[in-house]
């Protein structure tokens, strides 16, 4: 399982995988979970809070700019 903070996030270092969990900058933990059609972040209460991510790049671009709110 991989645990990473939202600052050090990237998909060069293979952080988009099933199960990851991110620590948002207000402590939260936050999971990125496969889907079939891409990949949803799933919030703190284990709710979807993304929609559908399509790529590794979208996931990135997810995780760096929209958890600094959470």
């Amino acid at each position: 399982m991989i645990i990473v903070k939202a600052t050090e996030f990237t998909t060069i270092k293979g952080h988009v995988v099933d199960g990851a969990i991110i620590i948002a900058p207000s402590g939260k933990r936050f999971t990125l979970k496969n889907t079939m059609k891409g990949w949803t972040m799933l919030g703190p209460d284990g709710h979807p809070c993304s929609g559908n991510l399509k790529s590794a790049a979208e996931v990135e671009y997810f995780v760096v700019n929209g958890l600094y709110s959470h």
